[in-house]
């Protein structure tokens, strides 16, 4: 690392870098008015990776004074978008985290629906943009008032008077290089300035309480009228809905099914069909009434000897424009084309007194779903279904009508109805990385403290110390028998915690894997080979029963359980990795890619969920035959993977990922910042009951409390989700005040969690018996949370 000194308007400035500064200009970082400044580098920037020091003369401050680190940061990129923690900043050793930013809050949300944080641990978000000036209705959009370039943080205590090092680290957090612009770099010192605000606490609340109790089933009263042409009418708590499906035809053309009123009604347990002609393809439509939804179930046919790609739309409206619409659980802005969501397969919309739900169902209307909405309604379309001459597909969605009903009526409905009310066991944390260096009461003591029911090992390791993944883990023979050695010191001392092994199906770091398993690659649409998005390559394929890599992967499998003997397999990112669909593979036998405007099929693609879901589910059958557990990162994206009833957590970078769970396995992993405290982890507990999840510990290395909230938080089968609430059977888990019960009035044991993540002695809970049934009136301010657990029937 070489040092230089350089002249700048502000005097000398020495750097030391391993890469040279490129120049000075710029302006003030902060708008509050400093008593003094000292400037670093008025711009600069490098390519990844790179490590940056300068160092700064401070003069002596008067006491009281309060001393500041400013800059505005961005990665280079086309224009103004997203974001990633690429950078780190440390003052005389001590590198920034959370609690030292000052100029705004710690969380904000992107693109007025996804909720961000500006730092995990020591690594600091860093926004793309092509200039620090971006277009201003983009940036409000995006980033709303935020500035999304400034970071000021409050660097009192690591600084003195005279010289200090400031050292900047850009982190290489994808292969290609990426390019880091900084301006404004500087130190100044002035009056104390309060971080930004918080969470805000409120007390707990005095009048009337919500009540909240799961509900039986409802019916929803519903007459359908279906036209021969295709079409078909619902009416429903006073209001029609109209629902037209349009098909594409060459040349751009399309065909859009009519309403011509014919026929008698159909009611509930009744069924209609209706058939029509779309260019070469004819479509077969039956429609079935149930209590509280209509299926439509269409099977389209290629009459033709060619192969032929048809886009299928399916068109909702009511009475009028929709006063709210969500597309996959998320609130769609005016103008939003539409979502691709295969585990969130749905679109919502809300009218006066009425809301409605339509959601695709079958494996193949799942991976090619688009919602979306328009000013009238909300709608599904297969943009992508391909038939071979003489092929049948059959795609299966629903429309749920509820008078009076919100998104949760509808997300609750399904569920019941998909049947993936399954049983979350737990605590379960990753363990990560230990190396059987200890003996087996530590590990016990270890696991024993931290309640842990469940552990998941980390990634394999090489030798060199990095990852070890897929047909990989085949060279890591010194991390297998550490984990066999720790797994089973561990099962002498609590043979009932189980142990599972990190797993990664797609990416393999085995040497010449790419030319050794050629057929299995993932290939994007220029066919070049797809890599995990890190810091050097991690090629990543597509296993399936039939090719190399699928029959390999097998064995490397079969070999780790054996040599670990451990009670199972934790599977990452199991509906698959970095994108859904592969080209110049096996064709899937119903995807293809066609042109918008021509509607001509310019090629085939295949589904990577379904090319890998017959090698997933033979997996998952020898896994329980042979009494093992599957735990697995993702939610399903196909019909046929969520009947397997696998349990499946979410990441939660941001927590509005736990609403791609609401129909599925309604679970957040606790990975969204460092839990270096009690407190930490249970403001991640209410942040997920937010969004009706329960949450799981990512790793757990801090000291642990006498007492762990999650350890009166598992088992719990979900009957209903709400926001800020998820009720079980055996338990009931709620962040906001209110009445809570069992249909049947069970009684409960309440106990209610603090914002520091301890148990209230005190709380504000009062039991009463009403019409026979237990209730318990729970208060409490909005940094707490409650866990009732249902007592036994006497």
């Amino acid at each position: 690392m070489s040092e230089s000194k350089f002249d700048s308007p502000w005097g000398t400035v020495t750097a030391r870098a391993a890469i040279g500064l490129l120049g000075l200009a710029g302006v003030g970082c902060s708008q509050v008015r400093a008593d003094w400044t000292r400037p670093i580098v008025a711009s600069w920037k490098a390519a990844s990776p790179a490590v940056q020091e300068w160092s700064c003369d401070l003069p002596r401050w008067a006491p009281g004074q309060q001393v500041r680190l400013g800059l505005e940061a961005r990665i280079h990129f086309k224009h103004l978008g997203g974001s990633n923690r690429w950078l780190r900043v440390a003052v005389n050793g001590h590198y920034l985290t959370g609690p030292d930013l000052l100029n705004k809050p710690p969380d904000f949300t992107y693109d007025r629906n996804r909720d961000l944080s500006w730092s995990r641990g020591d690594h600091w978000r860093v926004v793309y943009s092509d200039s620090f000036e971006p277009n201003t209705a983009s940036k409000e959009r995006l980033y709303g008032s935020t500035d999304p370039f400034l970071l000021v943080w409050d660097v009192t205590r690591y600084v003195t008077p005279g010289t200090n090092i400031v050292r900047l680290e850009l982190r290489q957090l994808v292969e290609k290089p990426t390019t880091i612009f900084l301006r404004n770099v500087k130190v100044e010192g002035g009056r104390p300035l309060a971080p930004a605000a918080r969470e805000v606490v409120l007390p707990a609340p005095t009048g009337p309480l919500p009540t909240i109790i799961a509900k039986r089933p409802p019916k929803t009263p519903m007459r359908v009228r279906v036209a021969a042409t295709g079409g078909f009418e619902i009416d429903v708590g006073g209001t029609t809905l109209r629902i037209i499906t349009r098909a594409s035809l060459p040349n751009g053309r399309w065909h859009e099914t009519e309403f011509r009123p014919g026929g008698e009604p159909i009611a509930e347990t009744e069924s209609a069909t209706a058939s029509w002609r779309v260019g070469n393809c004819r479509i077969d439509r039956r429609i079935s009434v149930f209590a509280d939804h209509v299926r439509v179930v269409d099977t389209v046919t290629n009459l033709g000897d060619e192969l032929v790609g048809v886009m299928i739309q399916h068109r909702l409206t009511g009475s009028g424009p929709p006063a709210r619409v969500l597309l996959a659980g998320r609130t769609a802005r005016d103008g939003t084309l539409g979502v691709r969501n295969s585990a969130h397969p749905s679109a919502f919309a809300e009218w006066d007194e009425l809301g409605v739900g339509i959601v695709a169902e079958d494996d193949i209307f799942r991976v090619h779903v688009r919602s979306f909405r328009e000013p009238g309604g909300i709608g599904l379309a297969d943009d992508q279904l391909g038939l071979a001459p003489a092929a049948s597909h059959t795609l299966e969605w629903s429309i749920y009508p509820r008078p009076g009903g919100d998104y949760w009526d509808f997300v609750n409905a399904v569920r019941r109805n998909w049947d993936v009310n399954i049983t979350i066991p737990g605590p379960l944390l990753f363990a990560m990385y230990f190396r059987n260096r200890n003996s087996g009461p530590w590990y016990a003591d270890w696991v024993r403290r931290r309640g842990a029911r469940i552990l998941v090992t980390g990634s394999g390791r090489q030798a060199d110390g990095k990852p070890a993944h897929g047909t990989g883990l085949r060279s890591a023979q010194p991390w297998i028998a550490a984990q066999a050695g720790w797994i089973r010191k561990l099962r002498a001392e609590m043979p009932g915690v189980a142990v599972l092994p990190y797993f990664h199906a797609q990416i393999s770091t085995e040497p010449n894997a790419e030319r050794r398993y050629a057929d299995a690659r993932l290939l994007n649409a220029q066919s070049a080979h797809v890599r995990y998005p890190y810091r050097y390559p991690l090629p990543l394929f597509v296993p399936t029963r039939g090719n190399g890599y699928g029959r390999a992967l097998r064995e490397t499998i079969a070999a780790l359980l054996k040599t670990t003997q451990a009670s199972g397999l934790y599977w990452d990112e199991m509906a698959y990795s970095v994108q859904p669909f592969t080209y110049q593979a096996p064709w899937d036998g119903c995807t293809v890619v066609i042109d918008p405007r021509t509607h001509r099929v310019t090629g085939k693609r295949s589904s990577v969920a379904l090319l890998m879901q017959p090698f997933k589910l033979e997996l998952v059958e020898h896994l329980r035959k042979s009494g093992k557990i599957l735990i697995a990162n993702s939610q399903a994206v196909t019909r046929t993977m969520q009947r397997q009833n696998i349990v499946r957590f979410v990441e939660t970078a941001s927590y509005s990922n736990v609403i791609d769970t609401h129909l599925g396995c309604p679970l957040g992993l606790g990975n969204h910042h460092p839990e270096n405290s009690a407190a930490d982890a249970a403001r991640t507990v209410r942040r997920i009951l937010e969004f009706g999840g329960a949450y799981w510990n990512h790793t757990f290395q801090r000291e642990p409390a006498d007492w762990n909230f999650t350890d009166v938080m598992f088992p719990i089968t979900p009957v209903e989700l709400h926001p800020h609430v998820l009720l079980g059977e055996e338990r009931i888990l709620t962040a906001r005040s209110g009445r809570f019960g069992w249909p049947d009035g069970a009684e409960a044991d309440v106990i209610v969690v603090d914002g520091n993540g301890e148990r209230v002695k005190r709380p504000n809970v009062r039991a009463r018996r009403e019409d026979g049934r237990w209730l318990y009136y729970i208060r409490m301010p909005s940094d707490h949370f409650a866990v009732l657990v249902r007592r036994p029937a006497s």
